[in-house]
């Protein structure tokens, strides 16, 4: 592009800020940068779109996807001084935000993940799962009930076992593979269904505003009356939430479209300086058809996220950033 007739006629180009950028451009360090950025930040993109995913419900593959985005992390940047840095963010987000016992529940309960896992399962995901059964299930009589069961789950006793139910780990979604094989154990297959049936809500992922038409016309989980009220509940809340930080200032009319604020999900800026130059294959663009990127390709991430979860390391900076968590909250104190 830079190397283009149209570049080069543009007035732009001799510009300082022109110069700076084909200085820019022509840097094999900045490419080298980019593609960096390009490889530790796809697979975290990649979470985010199994969080989006409307196929479905995402709680027994996040704590896969976070386990894969560092995993990623750590072969690509190999020496441990290099990809600590990046696995201290994600920690830190995890614990802040993210972290909760039923993203370790549902990978606990997740049949592709669970019998992929080579020896015993790590701590801190059998203590979440424990940490679900405690606060789902507040009967105890219950609770004792679902622990025998788990050692069914583990072990593949009775219907967990059979070939067909071996070969659906990895075809049917973990609900359904516990609607299919967990009679055995219902009061943990209740459990199961109930967690791994949880959305993951990533609304903020998607800039792209949904006409309320288009919402009904797509498939949701949710049921119509139900979406019908929240999105009801969702308008007013914003209306009101005008109302509360202008009610200082001028008075404004709370229904009123002009008066309130608006942020468009694109900025424009200056007109392109080659307009009145004419165009060029370089510069022949599609139209934008949406924020496909953010929403993620056609195939299902959630399937690309394989077996095989021994990495101890990726385990234990979980519990060290809790114990840091706990050694700063005590020296603030």
């Amino acid at each position: 592009m830079i190397t283009s007739q149209e570049w080069m006629d543009c007035p732009c180009s001799k510009k300082p800020g022109g110069l700076e950028m084909l200085d820019l451009i022509s840097n094999h360090s900045f490419w080298s940068s980019c593609i960096l950025i390009v490889h530790l930040t796809d697979p975290l993109l990649r979470v985010f779109r199994i969080v989006g995913n409307e196929k479905r419900p995402a709680m027994g593959y996040v704590y896969a996807g976070i386990y894969r985005a560092k995993e990623t992390i750590k072969k690509q940047l190999v020496k441990k001084e290099d990809y600590i840095v990046y696995w201290n963010i994600i920690d830190n987000r995890w614990e802040q935000q993210w972290h909760v016992p039923l993203h370790a529940a549902g990978f606990y309960l997740n049949p592709k993940f669970f019998y992929s896992i080579e020896g015993d399962i790590h701590n801190e995901i059998v203590s979440g799962m424990l940490d679900c059964i405690e606060r789902l299930v507040p009967d105890t009589i219950i609770q004792d009930k679902i622990m025998k069961e788990l050692n069914t789950y583990k072990n593949s006793i009775g219907d967990f076992g059979r070939k067909m139910a071996i070969r659906a780990r990895d075809t049917l979604l973990p609900a359904e593979w516990w609607s299919t094989y967990g009679g055995s154990c219902p009061n943990l297959a209740r459990l199961a269904i109930r967690v791994l049936s949880q959305p993951c809500s990533s609304i903020v992922n998607k800039r792209n505003q949904i006409p309320f038409e288009q919402m009904h016309d797509s498939r949701n989980c949710l049921e119509h009356q139900r979406l019908i009220d929240l999105v009801f509940v969702q308008y007013n809340l914003r209306l009101m939430q005008i109302v509360q930080m202008n009610r200082e200032h001028d008075p404004r009319d709370p229904i009123s479209f002009d008066s309130s604020n608006v942020v468009d999900d694109w900025v424009s800026g200056k007109e392109a300086c080659l307009q009145d130059y004419g165009t060029s294959d370089w510069m022949a663009l599609d139209p934008p058809s949406g924020n496909t990127m953010l929403l993620g390709p056609s195939n299902d991430e959630a399937e690309d996220l394989g077996a095989g979860f021994d990495d101890d390391e990726i385990f234990n900076r979980v519990k060290d950033v809790e114990e840091d968590n706990i050694e700063d909250n005590v020296v603030s104190q």
